[in-house]
């Protein structure tokens, strides 16, 4: 249910393209995969630090360690959503951000995924590659990004 509403939220975001734009190009794309990737990992670090499992470290790390690509797929998204706010600059950005967070706010926690996720953390910033192995992780987690289910009416994501 709570996909439909975030899909539907950003159609709407969306409707006042030109209707030629039946996906997102594959560089907002892939921001709006590595964003929904941080965003849910983000959620997850919160939801588990409330069943014992501290990863809030790892993801801060993680965050650190990869914070000029997470800045650059939000500057992307601000860049896309700012063609439809409007007066209302950085609304549509902020919105959807929010009904991500909400997204994965809802999810199911257990200490098994929780210690899973963090060790995946660990392992992303481990790899210290420069982002090869984050991108990689982040397209396998987040296959259709909710911007593409919302854009591509195609059925097909777009792959960076």
């Amino acid at each position: 249910m709570r996909g439909g509403v975030l899909a539907l939220a950003a159609l709407s975001f969306v409707a006042a393209q030109p209707a030629q734009a039946a996906c997102i190009d594959s560089p907002v794309a892939s921001a709006a995969r590595l964003h929904e990737f941080e965003t849910m990992m983000l959620v997850v670090s919160l939801r588990c630090s409330r069943v014992g499992v501290d990863m809030r470290g790892n993801y801060d790390g993680l965050v650190a360690s990869y914070r000029d690509h997470f800045e650059s797929a939000a500057t992307k998204l601000r860049v896309f959503f700012s063609a439809l706010d409007g007066a209302r600059k950085g609304s549509a950005y902020d919105r959807y951000t929010t009904q991500l967070a909400n997204k994965y706010g809802g999810g199911s926690t257990s200490t098994e995924n929780c210690h899973m996720m963090d060790g995946l953390t660990t392992e992303i910033v481990k790899a210290r590659d420069g982002g090869p192995m984050l991108m990689a992780v982040a397209n396998a987690m987040i296959q259709r990004s909710a911007l593409e289910t919302a854009t591509c009416t195609t059925g097909v994501a777009l792959r960076p």
